[in-house]
């Protein structure tokens, strides 16, 4: 490679670096704003970041349309951001798709849709979406009712330190075979096969009726 190709490449690695640097600053300052309720300040930060390809920026202005801070309230320009976010496996902007389908809140109520959004999360880590994946299948919401399921879930994430996680699971104890504690116990401690049961759980049909909260 010439000394000029090598210069290039140089000046492109340095300037991609920068960029990057650029753009955590800028999600980094607009996530502090938003927590110390500085709205005004936070989308000055994070509407270039989320420009820029940031999730995380993107997720926290789809709360501001949704929640009305610093902005009007904005269900369906809060839908249009969580689903850019889904669309990219983001799995915070998958929960917040998920609860507002669940709820029908600037879209009609889709429980299928929703629980395939939350299994998603749930398998990339997100302990949010594990939560509300248990409380699915523990009312057959989106999923058919699977209580050894529920289990699984709520026993893993309270293993994580989820004080919630861990009183949903302590209730559902007397209402469990001995069998279904056990192989709730033996999925919450292998999650490869934790998620390929979910993964072949879903109901054929919806529970409630259609919705929508505009």
């Amino acid at each position: 490679m010439s000394k000029s190709k090598i210069a290039l490449a140089f000046l492109f690695i340095s300037f991609s670096t920068l960029f990057a640097s650029s753009t955590e600053q800028l999600a980094h300052d607009g996530e502090v704003a938003f927590y110390h309720q500085n709205y005004i300040e936070a989308r000055k930060a994070l509407v270039p970041a989320a420009q820029q390809g940031n999730l995380q920026s993107l997720y926290f202005l789809g709360i501001m349309s949704l929640k009305g801070y610093g902005t009007p309230i904005d269900y369906k320009e809060a839908v249009r951001i969580f689903k850019i976010g889904a669309q990219k496996n983001h799995a915070d902007s998958q929960v917040a798709l998920g609860v507002l389908m669940i709820e029908g809140i600037g879209l009609p109520q889709n429980h299928l849709q929703a629980s395939r959004l939350f299994k998603q999360a749930a398998k990339n880590g997100n302990s949010d979406a594990q939560l509300i994946l248990g409380w699915l299948y523990k009312n057959g919401v989106g999923v058919n009712v699977n209580n050894t399921i529920a289990y699984a879930l709520w026993n893993y994430v309270a293993a994580q330190g989820s004080e919630w996680a861990r009183v949903s699971r302590d209730q559902m104890y007397y209402e469990l075979t001995e069998a279904e504690l056990y192989r709730g116990q033996e999925l919450s401690s292998n999650l490869p096969k934790l998620w390929k049961v979910v993964a072949n759980n879903t109901a054929n049909r919806e529970k409630y009726p259609f919705k929508r909260r505009s």
